[in-house]
């Protein structure tokens, strides 16, 4: 798969591509260095953050902000996402799960390519405590 992606297989690219890449998931580059540096204790978070930033580019991953935290997302699909304000559950929203929103007028002369929508509030199990 990274091969295909025009990367170079390394070790380091193996074990952030065998954590992130088999199933949707959300991660941010801090998850992905305290679970891989027990097995990989050589990785530095620098190799996690171009590891992550190359994924991106090649369109393995997609990036998205949430509360100024950076997070990694495996599903590179159109969705938007949910996430709780109090355990900071992330979850996506598949594209029938949403209305299709209006283009806001200001924007009627561009050229949009991308459009991403974060929900934020309290998740079911944070509402009813």
């Amino acid at each position: 798969m990274l091969r295909s992606h025009g990367l170079r297989v390394t070790p380091q690219r193996l074990a952030v591509a065998a954590l992130i890449l088999p199933k949707p998931m959300h991660v941010t580059a801090r998850m992905v260095y305290q679970t891989l540096r027990e097995t990989h204790p050589a990785i530095s978070m620098n190799t996690i953050y171009l590891t992550l930033g190359q994924f991106e580019s090649s369109g393995l991953l997609q990036r998205f902000e949430i509360n100024g935290t950076t997070v990694f997302d495996s599903n590179t699909a159109a969705h938007d996402h949910a996430c709780c304000s109090r355990c900071k559950a992330i979850i996506d929203l598949s594209p029938q799960q949403q209305e299709s929103p209006q283009q806001p007028h200001a924007l009627a002369r561009w050229h949009i390519d991308r459009e991403q929508r974060i929900w934020s509030g309290l998740c079911p199990n944070c509402a009813k405590q």
